[in-house]
C-alpha cells in the first residue's frame, strides 16, 4: 500500500507544480499589461499593510520550501501543501495589494516600485519551483545552487516590501532622488576630470612626432603649450560654463529632498483611506521625482555632446535644462499646505543665480 501512496503524492505534487506555474505566468502577463482602473472599494484594507503581511508569510513559506527541497527525506506532500498555500492566498493577495495602489492615490512612483518587486517575486518563484525534485532521488548540487539563489532574491524582495510598509512613500521617493543625485555627481566628476585642451595637446604632440623635421619639434611643442596657456579653447570654455550650471542644478537636489519630499504627507501601512494626500499633491510628487530624473538624464546627454565636441548641441541642451529647472522651482515654490516657507525664499535666490550665470 505504501508504494501506491508515494506514487499518488508524487503525481499530486507534479499537478500542483504545473498549476502554480500556470498561475505565475498569468500573473506575470497581468503585471506587464497596463493596469486597469477600478472604482474605489469601500472598507478595503490598507494595501501596504496587506503587502507587508503577505511578504512576511511568503518569506516564511519559501524558507520552508527551500529546506524541503534541499534536505532529505524527500516529502512531496509537505511541498504540495506549501505550494497550494502560495497559490490560494499569498500570491493573489499580493496582486490585490497592487490593484489597491492606484497611481492617482499612491503615485506612479510607488505603484511602479511595487509592480517591479512583485514581478521579480513571480519570476524568482518560477525558478524556485523549477528546482523542486520530481522524485525521491532529491536535488542535484547544481539545483541546490539555483534554489539558494532564488530563495535569496525572494527574501530580499519580501524585506523590501516589509520596509515599504513601515517607511512609506517618502522613503521611496527620497531614495530614488538620492540615486539620481548620485548619478549626477558621477557625471559632474567625470567632466571635472576631463580636459579637452590636454586631449588636443596630445593629438598635436602625436602629429608633431610624425613630422620628418625632428629639429622643429621642441619649438612647435613649446609654442603650442604657450598659446594654450593664454586662453581656453572654445570647447574647454564651454565645459567650464557647463560645469558651473550643473553644479547649480546639483544643489537643488538636497533642497528638494529636505523641504519637499521629506515634508510630504507620508503614506505607509498605517495610513487610512481618508488620510491619503489629495490627488494634486500626489501628481506634484510624481512630477518632482520626474524632474530630478530628467536633470540627471540630460546631464548625461550634455556630457556626451561635450565629449563629441558638439558645442551647438551643448548650448541648446543647457538652455532647455536651465528653463526646465526654473519651472521646477516655480511649481514647487509653496509647501504642501500652499504656504511660503524656507524653500520659497531659497528658490528665488537660486533662480536669480542661475539666470545670472546664463547671461
Amino acid at each position: 500500500m505504501a508504494p501506491f501512496k508515494e506514487t499518488d503524492a508524487l503525481e499530486n505534487l507534479q499537478t500542483t507544480i504545473s498549476n502554480l506555474k500556470t498561475l505565475l505566468h498569468r500573473f506575470q502577463n497581468a503585471l506587464q499589461s497596463p493596469t486597469p482602473t477600478h472604482p474605489p472599494i469601500e472598507d478595503s484594507p490598507n494595501p501596504l499593510a496587506l503587502l507587508s503581511d503577505t511578504s512576511q508569510i511568503l518569506k516564511a513559506q519559501t524558507t520552508k520550501l527551500s529546506l524541503l527541497i534541499l534536505n532529505k527525506p524527500f516529502t512531496p506532500s509537505a511541498i504540495t501543501f506549501i505550494l497550494n498555500s502560495l497559490s490560494n492566498s499569498c500570491l493573489p493577495a499580493m496582486m490585490s495589494a497592487l490593484e489597491l495602489c492606484p497611481i492617482e492615490q499612491y503615485t506612479n512612483l510607488m505603484h511602479q516600485f511595487i509592480q517591479s518587486s512583485v514581478s521579480r517575486i513571480m519570476m524568482e518563484l518560477l525558478s524556485l519551483v523549477a528546482s523542486i525534485p520530481q522524485d525521491e532521488h532529491g536535488i542535484e548540487k547544481t539545483g541546490a545552487r539555483d534554489t539558494l539563489a532564488s530563495t535569496g532574491v525572494l527574501w530580499a524582495e519580501c524585506d523590501k516590501m516589509v520596509a515599504l510598509g513601515s517607511g512609506g512613500l517618502t522613503k521611496v521617493a527620497a531614495r530614488r532622488v538620492e540615486e539620481y543625485l548620485g548619478l549626477l555627481k558621477d557625471a559632474i566628476a567625470e567632466l571635472e576630470e576631463w580636459d579637452p585642451d590636454e586631449e588636443s595637446e596630445s593629438d598635436t604632440d602625436s602629429l608633431t612626432s610624425n613630422n620628418s623635421n625632428a629639429s622643429a619639434q621642441p619649438f612647435h611643442a613649446s609654442l603650442e603649450h604657450s598659446l594654450q596657456g593664454l586662453s581656453l579653447s572654445p570647447i574647454a570654455a564651454l565645459r567650464k560654463r557647463t560645469l558651473t550650471i550643473l553644479r547649480i542644478i546639483r544643489v537643488l537636489y538636497p533642497a528638494l529632498l529636505k523641504r519637499r519630499i521629506l515634508t510630504f504627507p507620508n503614506i505607509n501601512s498605517s495610513t487610512a483611506a481618508e488620510g491619503l494626500p489629495v490627488s494634486s499633491h500626489i501628481q506634484s510628487l510624481d512630477v518632482l521625482v520626474d524632474y530630478t530624473k530628467y536633470f540627471t538624464d540630460e546631464t548625461d546627454e550634455i556630457a556626451g555632446a561635450l565629449y563629441a565636441g558638439d558645442g551647438e548641441e551643448v548650448e541648446d541642451r543647457l538652455g532647455v535644462l536651465a528653463k526646465i529647472s526654473i519651472t521646477c522651482v516655480e511649481k514647487l515654490r509653496s509647501d504642501w499646505g500652499g504656504n511660503e516657507d524656507e524653500f520659497t525664499a531659497w528658490g528665488e535666490k537660486w533662480m536669480a543665480r542661475l539666470e545670472e550665470i546664463r547671461r
